[in-house]
């Protein structure tokens, strides 16, 4: 007998018995909801997408179904007689997911009594939620589709019903991306390595926090990773003695020893890191001589703690981010990502100092930071080398043209 789904529906993570998390879909009374969870189950979960992307896809079509509802559309219904929906419908819904659901007004709001803004997402977010429903509506339709005769008279146009749906859901999602990001320039990096070096009078950290802080920060500049891949390690991933120091960065889905709200997820391949002596002498004293007076230490296997000693979250992280934009001469926007940036400045000038080539700088700086071997990543945090290239042309040009008309 199949009961009914009552809307709204929402998503929660569960540990399913093999120990894997998993985001399940859920109907207003707290009940399974088949086509969702099918589809993350069948679909989503063998692509090894990482939780929080799991999350946000099915967060997605959870404010599809609810959207439908709300409107009268019986969504399983339309999928099984393939009528899909109409180009005014889809418009409705693109609508429907550039709201951003946290700002949305309250009943009371509506109704009048107090005054609401409706606030909308970024468009890269509103391109992710388009493709989202539109991946999970295709994949119900192509099951349908799949069930008919290959002579059934309205094969060709359920499949054309299903082009068009894909392509009025991405019509027009044009996410632009900020093509002026650079990392920062020498005085702006001067005042960052001062401020977080232990004693230092910039240092904007509790005492007590100051060395830990120091590796930490040393692993988003020297190190070159993203914020979580450093809230990831552990122990066993630090190789600091003899010739070659370095740590690893794995990919640690679903890791039962990560007890955060908010898991650190490794978004590259995993990949060794090379380290600078500073770094690995910064990760050495943290590791030795303060990460053990952390009460708890022991039994974590991470090696960034809070002072509770359990994993340093990324929310964490961010409220260091905002003390450090206080420190006289920092980036107002800094970020760690901004450091990234930086070290990609810093590789750059060092693989023309060490006379690479184009190929090897790119496959030496591909397994660096986790991208296949072949990927043109690379170009994004090359902004500031780039320009300042195009800046010797300008000059050449300019003193060429100078000589000339002398």
């Amino acid at each position: 007998m199949q009961f009914p789904e009552i809307p709204p529906f929402k998503t929660t993570v569960i540990r399913l018995l093999e120990g894997d998390l998993f985001v399940l879909t859920q109907d207003a009374k707290s009940g399974w909801v088949d086509g969702p969870n099918l589809y993350c189950l069948v679909d989503l979960r063998p692509a090894s997408i990482s939780l929080a992307a799991m999350r946000h896809r099915m967060n997605a079509v959870c404010q599809f179904l609810n959207w439908a509802a709300v409107v009268g559309i019986d969504v399983r219904a339309r999928i099984d007689s393939l009528e899909l929906f109409t180009p005014r419908e889809v418009v409705a819904l693109r609508q429907e997911l550039r709201v951003n659901l946290l700002t949305r007004p309250t009943t009371q709001a509506r109704s009048g009594r107090r005054k609401a803004k409706r606030a909308v997402v970024t468009k890269t977010q509103w391109k992710s939620r388009c493709a989202s429903v539109r991946d999970y509506v295709a994949w119900l339709a192509e099951q349908a589709i799949g069930r008919m005769s290959i002579r059934d008279p309205r094969l060709p146009e359920a499949r054309e019903r299903l082009a068009d749906f894909r392509r009025w859901m991405s019509k027009k999602v044009r996410a632009r991306k900020n093509v002026s990001r650079e990392g920062m320039d020498k005085e702006a990096e001067a005042v960052f390595l001062n401020a977080i070096t232990p004693g230092h009078e910039s240092n904007p950290f509790a005492e007590r926090h100051q060395h830990r802080n120091h590796a930490l920060w040393r692993c988003y500049h020297d190190g070159g990773i993203r914020r979580s891949e450093a809230l990831g390690l552990k122990g066993e991933d630090l190789k600091l003695h003899g010739d070659d120091p370095r740590l690893v960065v794995q990919r640690r889905q679903d890791d039962p020893d990560d007890t955060r709200a908010a898991q650190a997820n490794t978004k590259t391949l995993p990949h060794p890191v090379s380290l600078t002596r500073t770094l690995s002498d910064a990760l050495h004293a943290y590791m030795v001589k303060h990460r053990p007076k952390i009460r708890g230490a022991k039994k974590s296997p991470y090696v960034f703690l809070s002072q509770r000693g359990e994993p340093l979250s990324a929310s964490t992280v961010h409220y260091m981010v905002e003390q450090m934009r206080r420190v006289p001469g920092m980036p107002a926007d800094f970020t760690t990502h901004l450091l990234r940036y930086g070290w990609n400045d810093n590789f750059g000038e060092a693989a023309e100092k060490l006379d690479w080539s184009a190929d090897t700088e790119q496959q030496v700086r591909n397994q660096h930071q986790g991208w296949t071997l072949t990927s043109q990543q690379g170009q994004e945090y090359q902004r500031r080398r780039n320009r300042k290239r195009g800046q010797q042309i300008a000059d050449v040009m300019l003193d060429a043209a100078t000589k000339g008309a002398a």
